[in-house]
């Protein structure tokens, strides 16, 4: 994206949360970073990296308490709602619709409480319909008009973020302003909680030499949180804008990770119902153990999905662009290096 601007009139004093996590973070740093009064929710009572130093002021507290999100909340002009359990196990489906449902539920309530002028929801480009089988070898071209339509998958991340902009909607039909982002594969430095790492590694295991069919849309951390702050102050209410990039196969994204990495690009792309029945497996095998599979069966049928991601409303509304995927990996692996993790 372009340069960022000075906040406006509408942005003067934020509260955030999720300032912990990979995009949150980044949101609350530009916030701080361009003048404006931020508060940011902690479950611990801590924020990573540099927030502290910036001035982000700590709202103790979670999700689950009213009086923590109005603490934050009172005296602000924008709220952003980023914090978000990205669990894609089955086993753990209470805990998904606790953070992501009813989180959000009090985070809606709470912004009509106190007066709010505005609420940018952090969804996921997972809630955007998609081809649910292939039927073209060329990814089909999906927007923001593209239907929810993962209702019988019972996939725990699509529906609880799905459900959770439901409650959103319903603050919208009770006067909230609001708008809804749909961030895609997001990308860059400063990824807390290691979200995008495992992706990182993947070229140097043993099984680096295949993968899934499907795509992937990239996106840079750093333009996705540009799109958030100008959202607040641009966006008509009641919008949703897909925040994508360039659609890699993800043989490509896989083999650019590892000309990044070292290791090996994989050479042969999986049938779909491998894929699938991989996933299924270690579903079966992650109940038994306890512990959540490197690939579930959710992100299976995902990984299969041949989608392009349109950001066109974005970048006409909101002058979105993403950077090159290249740019976004090659930051993410210096960060991961800086800090000894990759």
């Amino acid at each position: 994206m372009t340069g960022q601007q000075p906040p406006g009139e509408r942005l003067r004093n934020a509260f955030i949360t999720g300032a912990s996590g990979f995009l949150g973070y980044e949101i609350a740093r530009q916030l701080a970073t361009a003048g404006v009064a931020t508060r940011a929710l902690s479950r611990t009572g801590r924020l990573p990296g540099e927030l502290a130093n910036l001035g982000v002021t700590i709202v103790r507290g979670d999700l689950s308490n009213p009086l923590a999100l109005r603490q934050g909340m009172t005296g602000c002009d924008v709220v952003f709602h980023v914090a978000a359990d990205v669990t894609m196990w089955r086993r753990q489906w209470g805990q998904s619709v606790s953070t992501n449902v009813l989180g959000t539920r009090n985070v809606v309530a709470e912004a009509t409480r106190t007066g709010i002028r505005r609420l940018v929801h952090t969804s996921t480009a997972a809630t955007i319909g998609k081809p649910l089988s292939r039927r073209a070898t060329d990814p089909v071209m999906v927007d923001e008009r593209s239907a929810y339509n993962f209702h019988e998958l019972a996939m725990v991340y699509p529906h609880t973020k799905w459900l959770a902009e439901q409650e959103v909607r319903r603050g919208i039909a009770e006067g909230l302003d609001a708008v809804v982002t749909h961030p895609a594969a997001i990308f860059g430095p400063q990824d807390w909680k290691h979200n995008t790492l495992p992706l990182l590694q993947a070229p140097k295991r043993k099984l680096a030499f295949a993968a899934p069919g499907g795509t992937r849309s990239i996106c840079d951390v750093r333009d996705v949180a540009t799109a958030h702050l100008r959202a607040a102050e641009l966006a008509p209410a009641g919008a949703h804008y897909i925040l994508g990039g360039d659609c890699l196969s993800l043989i490509e994204l896989l083999g650019l990770i590892a000309q990044l990495v070292g290791g090996s690009p994989p050479r042969l792309e999986l049938p779909d119902r491998w894929v699938k029945a991989l996933g299924t497996t270690l579903d079966v095998m992650a109940d038994l153990t306890g512990k959540p599979p490197l690939l579930s069966s959710e992100m299976a049928t995902q990984s299969t999905f041949r989608v392009r991601l349109s950001s066109a409303k974005a970048e006409a509304q909101l002058g979105y662009r993403s950077r090159p995927p290249r740019e976004s990996l090659r930051d993410a692996v210096a960060w991961f290096r800086q800090r000894g993790v990759l």
